[in-house]
């Protein structure tokens, strides 16, 4: 401390004793506990403390000198230097601020969110931070820019990090051992809509039987999902539930995984785990569910499939993807090829 903000041994002896006078703790980093300890005990303390601090000074000098250096070497960003303050900090600190017993038995996490438009949500969140580097260490491999030269990431930090955070939440969903339930089931999505609206896409659907979603984005909940068909009377009563049954049986799903490999859209490497599956003639325009009508997909391709102008055509039993005109005028087809060189490399 005394290197980087320039003050001699007497101001850190003064600055101890002012924080004795007024009832500050010193640090447990030299291995003494002064909380309980009085005026008298703590000033008597003084010199072994000194004595420790001299050996952990004499043994960080060389340390904080590299960090002194590192922040004058160039220029630095606000993340930069909060890092490095950050580490200079744990340095001179080592034990921190002690949690207390109530932070030990109930952490302080928050969640707290509320209904929007549309069945969004919105709300804020608070972490303590064994949890914090928990989440950040999920979020930040899946949030990082996947930018190809067929379509560049023009997604902001933020909806990067919001995909990733709809990624984790999608493979709790699938975890069955340890995924939530609702009465015994795992988590599902009910969505109600007319035969007639999703295939020709027109209309509007209900999430939950609440929310109103357009067709278009219930075609695409439909690729990859368990139907339930039912029959309902003129009023919107239940009249008839069939049995339940996945859009993509298990068997094609393997097969699938070992024809594409992993997501499909040329320049991207998503592992099979993370893709759904598309149909390329929608399911309910009559598209079969076999495998020379289906690929892989990563949600936010999935997505871009859906709502944009790229196509997806199978050619000698392989995706081809047609960008839009303003990509190519021509629209010429293209493959993703890096899981084939990944599986010649093997």
């Amino acid at each position: 401390m005394q290197l980087d903000v320039r003050i001699n041994s007497p101001d850190c002896d003064s600055n101890i004793r002012s924080s004795i006078r007024y009832g500050e703790s010193v640090s447990r980093t030299f291995g003494i506990d002064t909380s309980r300890m009085g005026e008298e005990e703590l000033l008597a303390a003084l010199g072994e403390i000194e004595q420790r601090r001299r050996v952990d000074y004499a043994r960080e000098v060389a340390v904080l000198a590299a960090l002194d250096g590192r922040t004058t070497a160039g220029r630095r960003g606000y993340r930069d230097v909060t890092a490095l303050g950050r580490e200079i900090v744990a340095r001179l600190d080592q034990d921190g601020n002690p949690p207390t017993e109530h932070d030990l038995v109930r952490p302080a996490r928050f969640l707290d969110w509320r209904d929007t438009r549309g069945g969004r949500l919105r709300g804020t969140f608070e972490l303590d931070a064994e949890t914090a580097a928990l989440v950040t260490g999920l979020i930040e491999p899946r949030a990082k820019p996947h930018s190809s030269p067929e379509e560049p990431d023009r997604r902001s930090k933020h909806q990067r990090q919001g995909d990733a955070s709809a990624d984790m939440l999608r493979a709790a969903a699938r975890c069955p051992d340890d995924g939530p339930t609702e009465s015994g089931e795992p988590v599902t999505v009910m969505v109600s809509i007319t035969p007639d609206d999703l295939k020709h896409g027109t209309g509007h659907g209900l999430l939950h039987g609440q929310e109103s979603h357009s067709a278009t984005q219930i075609r695409r909940i439909a690729c990859d999902a368990y139907v339930v068909p039912a029959l309902l009377g003129s009023t919107g009563e239940i009249l008839n539930i069939g049995q339940k049954h996945r859009t993509i049986p298990l068997a094609i799903r393997r097969a699938l995984i070992l024809r594409d490999n992993g997501c499909t859209f040329p320049g991207y490497r998503r592992k099979p785990k993370q893709c759904q599956a598309h149909h390329v003639i929608f399911r309910a325009n009559g598209g079969p569910t076999a495998l020379h009508n289906l690929t892989l997909l990563y949600p936010y391709h999935h997505n871009l499939i859906h709502h944009t102008e790229w196509h997806i055509r199978i050619r000698n039993g392989l995706p081809e993807f047609i960008p839009p005109t303003f990509l190519d005028p021509e629209r010429k087809p293209r493959r993703n090829l890096l899981h084939r060189q990944g599986m010649g490399a093997a």
